[in-house]
């Protein structure tokens, strides 16, 4: 009887996630077990990995605030954090796991997030994304797994804002790199950049 009574709850919770009932949700996070928040439902999704579809992010906040650590990964062994950029809702519910001490330079399948958020997040999006991901400790200059950094892989994109935004958050730039770059107006602007973060490293003593 016990335990039917928490396999209700926990069928309850997943139904309440899925409808984006945050008020059932609460009510139902007071009188479940945490290690149901990572058990599998009778789709093979947690409650964790069901949030992250959720229209409302705060229904994965209130999870990840009772959900045992670490985090676990989702039903096909994909970081949530992975997951997350796969959602429409990506920023909130990416900077939530970020908080909640999912690793910023996780890697899935020899890609670090930072790269990533390349591939799953459209352009009006990317910079929020990677520096939200910066700002939680992300290393700028890991390269991918066919072993090209950040830089290289959007210098061909011509970016000026998104490229000068790399720069000055530390992102190495080659002088090779540059010469492949097709536009020298581009070219020029990234060469300005370089130089005058060069001369408040000196101003600073660096």
């Amino acid at each position: 009887m016990l335990t039917s009574l928490f396999d209700s709850r926990h069928e309850r919770l997943l139904k309440a996630i899925d409808n984006n009932d945050l008020d059932k949700v609460a009510g139902l996070l007071a009188k479940i077990e945490a290690a149901l928040l990572i058990t599998p439902g009778k789709d093979g999704r947690h409650a964790l990995e069901q949030a992250l579809q959720a229209e409302e992010p705060r229904i994965l906040e209130l999870l990840l605030q009772k959900a045992p650590r670490p985090l676990p990964t989702g039903r096909c062994g994909t970081p949530l954090a992975c997951l997350a950029l796969q959602q429409a809702n990506s920023l909130p519910h990416l900077t939530l796991l970020l908080q909640a001490g999912e690793d910023p330079n996780l890697e899935h399948q020899g890609q670090p997030l930072l790269h990533l958020c390349i591939e799953t997040c459209e352009p009006s999006r990317l910079m929020l994304h990677l520096s939200r991901l910066l700002q939680h400790g992300a290393e700028i200059n890991r390269p991918d797994a066919d072993g090209h950094t950040l830089m290289q892989r959007l210098l061909p994109h011509g970016d000026q804002a998104l490229l000068q935004f790399l720069l000055q958050s530390g992102a190495e730039c080659e002088e090779a790199w540059l010469e492949e770059v097709n536009n020298a107006e581009l070219v020029t602007q990234l060469k300005r950049v370089l130089d005058d973060l060069r001369i408040r490293k000196l101003m600073l003593g660096g």
